[in-house]
């Protein structure tokens, strides 16, 4: 009975108001799809193991950078020629990468910029990694224990941000796509043809 009455409802609306089932129809699929992304957007995806590591290698890195530059000092005299031009190149390189890599790091992560958070993620396993291994592992700059467990670990540090980052980068990838096609969708003219056609009981109650 209720069945009946809402299908007379809904054609005596149609006969004096054509089109005004279909636009209520278009209008609460539109304001679905608005609310879902806004609610995307308004989604926090950043890594909150990657920001911590983050935070403890910005605290770390003076105290690293101070026991790597006393050591230099007093060991600057053994090392050869070769050596001590090579050491003093890494260190320079070292010391400005990070910089900037943990800059971009932060960045990225806390803003969800992929490009920022991406970069942050090539400096650290093309350069950083290598540099860092290079000055833990190389036993021809005359490593000293206290310099080894330095090291050490900013070398932890490194690797632990490799992972995090890598999985906050799919993370924020991810969501970037889904938002920019939510977004595409919105506002593709092809919205109003979709819901027409999803509605196919609105046209049969029309030719009752």
């Amino acid at each position: 009975m209720s069945g009946r009455a809402y299908s007379t409802l809904v054609t005596v609306s149609e006969t004096m108001f054509p089109g005004i089932t279909s636009t209520s129809s278009t209008s609460r699929y539109k304001n679905s799809m608005e609310s879902a992304a806004i609610r995307l957007g308004n989604q926090v995806v950043s890594s909150l193991p990657l920001q911590m590591v983050l935070y403890l290698n910005v605290i770390y890195f003076p105290f690293w950078l101070a026991v790597t530059m006393m050591v230099t000092t007093v060991k600057y005299h053994l090392l050869n020629y070769l050596y001590k031009f090579v050491l003093v190149t890494v260190l320079v390189a070292v010391i400005i990468i990070e910089v900037v890599r943990l800059y971009l790091g932060y960045l990225g992560n806390l803003t969800e910029k992929v490009p920022e958070l991406a970069g942050f993620w090539l400096l650290t396993i093309l350069l950083q990694l290598p540099l860092q291994g290079f000055l833990l592992l190389n036993t021809d700059l005359i490593l000293v224990p206290l310099e080894r467990a330095a090291g050490g670990v900013m070398m932890v540090m490194v690797i632990a941000e490799l992972v995090t980052g890598f999985m906050a980068l799919r993370e924020i990838t991810r969501h970037q796509a889904s938002k920019f096609h939510l977004q595409q969708f919105i506002a593709s003219p092809t919205v109003v043809g979709y819901d027409n056609i999803a509605s196919p009981a609105v046209v049969g109650y029309d030719n009752i």
